[in-house]
């Protein structure tokens, strides 16, 4: 089945490959979600004070981050930059290949 996998796969130009790969449909901006519960919601557990910064200071900087992450790769795939195509093309090969050996 490997053998057959690939040569499909070479049969492909790198390009068109490379293409299929980097595609990623544009998104909205990601936002911190409220959350539908106060603060002190969890306690005596967890403080409201402790739910207040994990929901305001940590999961906003996750939210923040994950946008200046996706901010970078939308401008790395405009430049066609060459360490991304790598990095997705072994990514896509790697998960090739172990979905073929370990059949998952």
């Amino acid at each position: 089945m490997l053998c057959r996998a690939t040569k499909t796969v070479s049969a492909v130009s790198r390009r068109a490959l490379a293409a299929a790969v980097l595609t990623v449909p544009t998104r909205a901006e990601h936002t911190l979600p409220g959350l539908d519960y106060d603060y002190g919601a969890l306690e005596p557990h967890i403080s409201a004070e402790i739910m207040q910064i994990h929901h305001s200071k940590h999961h906003a900087t996750y939210v923040n981050n994950l946008n200046i992450a996706e901010e970078k790769y939308a401008e790395a795939q405009a430049k066609g930059t060459a360490r991304l195509q790598f990095n997705f093309c072994g990514l896509a090969n790697t998960s090739v290949f172990q979905t073929l050996q370990y059949g998952t």
